[in-house]
């Protein structure tokens, strides 16, 4: 009887070392927004983590580009203007704007001077913030290109001069989405605007340049007339995917968009084989993705543990294949028939750090003088 009692006694103590064992992960929230496949990409890298890695758990917070709601960085922002002591938020997703946002309208010290000795893999990362190169790690790139039906379009044009003139010489053919819901149309506003502004005014924050845009914007006017219509009224597409509808369907030859979108898109037979893709000169601006540790997260080493994943070569493979995005280590470190998905695409972009200017300033103006022209 003594000897079944101390069996069972092991049995409970084994049972509650168990429990408290499981509940020892550290979970940390990774905090993105943008089109549906950063979502799929990021569960695929989430999810291969999560089954290779004990002691950390990483829960994904997304929110879906034009969906309205508070994004990781605006939450940081005002954690940090609260004087919050700690948040919810472990890894934020960031590119030159999300960075310089929480810079100025947070703090200087908003995001963690991150550890790189506790990263091993950053070694074989190629690039850094031009704006924090301390306070955050490149993951991917992705740039914004004109996409084109090549059985419409042999040759599609080479410069913005010519991408203008086309716009006008075929009338309907072009589309780009409203930029307040998504960074293709915006990427070709910022492009029209800034091409005739100095390249620092790219690099600046600074009002006075605001003051500079008249150009750019009698630019958008000019070309308004010749753009997509719809019951005889000229339409700007709902986000990035807007404009791709209408070119798979035919309604449209030509628009911007995301190199990686339209690459997935095709491998999924979602666009013809006959779209593809081209730069214009300057080119049209992308993002270095990268991703940072605010200051008042209290996991930072289970965040380094993510990090260091992320630039794994086997996380670096999951990012090619499932988004197509471009890789931040050599592709000679990935399968070849991974790397061949990228179809010799070269990152051909110009990045803009313009802070908050874009989303609360040019969109807006965007929205009053060009969306509403007859």
């Amino acid at each position: 009887m003594r000897t079944k009692a101390i069996l069972c006694a092991i049995v409970a103590f084994a049972a509650c070392f168990a429990a408290f064992g499981a509940g020892k992960d550290t979970v940390i929230n990774y905090y993105t927004d943008g089109s549906d496949n950063v979502r799929v990409v990021w569960e695929a890298v989430i999810d291969a983590f999560n089954k290779k890695n004990t002691g950390v758990v990483v829960k994904l917070q997304f929110l879906a580009s034009g969906a309205g709601g508070q994004t990781g960085t605006d939450k940081l922002i005002a954690a940090i203007k609260a004087k919050q002591k700690s948040v919810d938020i472990d890894l934020l997703e960031l590119e030159e704007n999300k960075i310089t946002r929480i810079l100025t309208e947070g703090a200087p010290n908003g995001l963690a001077k991150l550890d790189w000795k506790k990263i091993p893999n950053i070694a074989s990362v190629s690039g850094r913030s031009l704006v924090a190169p301390d306070q955050a790690m490149p993951y991917r790139g992705s740039a914004v290109f004109i996409a084109y039906n090549s059985a419409k379009v042999p040759t599609p044009p080479a410069t913005s001069k010519d991408l203008y003139a086309w716009i006008k010489a075929n009338p309907g053919r072009f589309a780009y989405n409203d930029p307040a819901t998504g960074g293709a149309g915006g990427a070709f506003v910022q492009t029209a605007i800034y091409n005739f502004l100095p390249a620092e005014a790219m690099r600046s924050v600074d009002e006075k340049w605001v003051a500079q845009w008249d150009q750019g914007f009698n630019l958008l006017k000019e070309i308004h007339p010749f753009l997509y219509k719809a019951s005889g009224k000229v339409q700007y597409t709902v986000k990035n995917q807007g404009s791709l509808d209408l070119l798979a369907s035919g309604s449209i030859d030509m628009c911007p968009a995301w190199a990686d979108q339209v690459l997935d898109q095709k491998a999924k037979g979602l666009l013809p084989a006959s779209i593809r893709l081209a730069q214009i000169d300057p080119p049209l601006t992308g993002s270095l993705y990268m991703l940072g540790v605010p200051s008042l997260s209290k996991n930072k080493e289970a965040a380094y543990k993510f990090l260091n994943f992320v630039a794994s070569a086997e996380a670096q493979d999951i990012f090619v294949r499932v988004m197509k995005a471009i890789p931040v280590i050599d592709p000679a470190k990935l399968p070849a028939d991974t790397v061949s998905m990228l179809s010799g695409l070269k990152a051909n972009y110009r990045t803009m750090t313009i802070g908050n200017l874009g989303s609360k300033q040019m969109y807006p103006r965007w929205t009053r003088e060009i969306s509403t022209l007859p």
